[in-house]
């Protein structure tokens, strides 16, 4: 049954239903903050869990779907279902944030464009494609149909339209780029609490590394570079190595753990499970240092996270790193491992005071929630347009 709520006119609705990772449910809390901040318009929320909750009110409505991500289901959802019920909910426009968008068209859509498997380098493709299937082929197929069907589509950073408009053969009429916030404004806060208690480090000296752990994240080079490092005559063998997030998957995880016993290192590598956001600050503000060692980000909120801390912070060298640290971070070539064991080596031999980011409002969660909003408002307002 169609809540009465959601059967007003101004509706845009959103499929939140592959938001699987803590980053994708915070970018839509970003979304659905702007939405309710900066405009009029009423929202349709179908999504999978609960994570959304907390905003349903007189201009939200939140539709439940049983759908788990990684399946066929899910697939199904986003393609068929989920148009359907947007359209049943009288919905003007639909946003489908994770590549892949509906191959039916009952009310125009746009797309959001933010997963990197579809430009994954050669030999890094990860094992899943995030949608269920291991045939990525599957998911380029999806992806451009979906691009080509859409009325607009966004990007969170410059470095991934432009990869991605030139593979897919996308119109860049419809290119729009809209940087996702961190949490800075959060971050800074629970900052300055730890800053200010007598909490302690319990995990020695350490570099750290948090994400999601995928293939293309490049945690082989990351342990390579780290073990030569502590091996070489100037390292520093009480050193260790944070790893701070889950793996995608069972197989990668085992690659990963056959690789720290082939090096050695089993005492020096500390893997954490998911960290909530107050303690993964306090790890990251206790480190020695941050190393990002991944070959393909679409975005990557670590470039933008780690900068909130006077640490040396070196990233694999790629298009994306180089844009969302706005060229200010230790880059190393992404898969030599003896020049990220140089690199750890150097950071460490300067004054801690030697590192002092500046980084640019757009990546606060304020100014990405407005702009944001800005964009689905003029969407809205383009097709009301066209209608009239």
């Amino acid at each position: 049954m169609i809540n009465s709520k959601s059967s007003q006119r101004h509706l845009i609705a959103i499929d939140s239903t592959r938001s699987g990772t803590h980053g994708a449910k915070r970018f839509i809390k970003t979304i659905l903050t702007g939405l309710l901040n900066y405009t009029k318009l009423n929202i349709v929320v179908f999504a999978s869990c609960d994570s959304f909750n907390s905003f349903e009110d007189k201009r939200l409505n939140i539709v439940h779907l049983k759908s788990r991500r990684g399946t066929i289901m899910g697939i199904l959802n986003t393609c068929f279902t989920i148009p359907i019920l947007a359209r049943l909910h009288q919905a003007k426009i639909l946003y489908s944030p994770w590549d892949i968008g509906p191959l039916i068209k009952p009310i125009p859509y746009v797309l959001g464009i933010h997963s990197s498997n579809h430009i994954s380098p050669t030999g890094y493709e990860s094992s899943g494609t995030g949608i269920g299937i291991r045939l990525s082929w599957l998911h380029k197929f999806l992806v451009k149909i979906s691009a080509r069907s859409a009325f607009a589509i966004e990007f969170p950073s410059n470095s991934a339209a432009d990869c991605i408009c030139e593979d897919f053969g996308i119109d860049k009429g419809k290119r729009n780029v809209i940087y996702h916030g961190a949490e800075l404004s959060k971050w800074k806060k629970t900052l300055k609490q730890i800053k200010s208690s007598n909490t302690k480090n319990h995990l020695g000296e350490y570099f750290i590394f948090w994400s999601w752990f995928y293939k293309t994240k490049n945690i082989e080079t990351l342990l390579e570079g780290f073990s030569k490092y502590i091996d070489s005559k100037s390292g520093n063998k009480d050193l260790n190595l944070v790893c701070a997030g889950k793996f995608v998957s069972t197989a990668y995880q085992q690659e990963i753990l056959m690789k720290i016993e082939q090096l050695n290192i089993q005492d020096k590598v500390i893997f954490l499970d998911q960290p909530d956001d107050a303690e993964l600050v306090k790890l990251i503000h206790y480190s020695k240092g941050i190393v990002i060692p991944s070959l393909y980000e679409t975005f990557g909120f670590m470039y933008v996270e780690g900068r909130l801390f006077d640490k040396p912070l070196i990233a694999a060298d790629t298009d994306v790193a180089r844009e969302i640290t706005e060229g200010q971070c230790i880059y190393f070539k992404g898969r030599d491992s003896d020049d990220l064991a140089l690199k750890i080596g150097e950071s460490l031999e300067k004054n801690n005071n030697e590192y002092s980011y500046r980084i640019s409002p757009l990546f606060y969660e304020e100014n990405a929630s407005k702009y944001l909003a800005e964009f689905f408002l003029n969407c809205y307002e383009k097709l009301v347009s066209f209608e009239n």
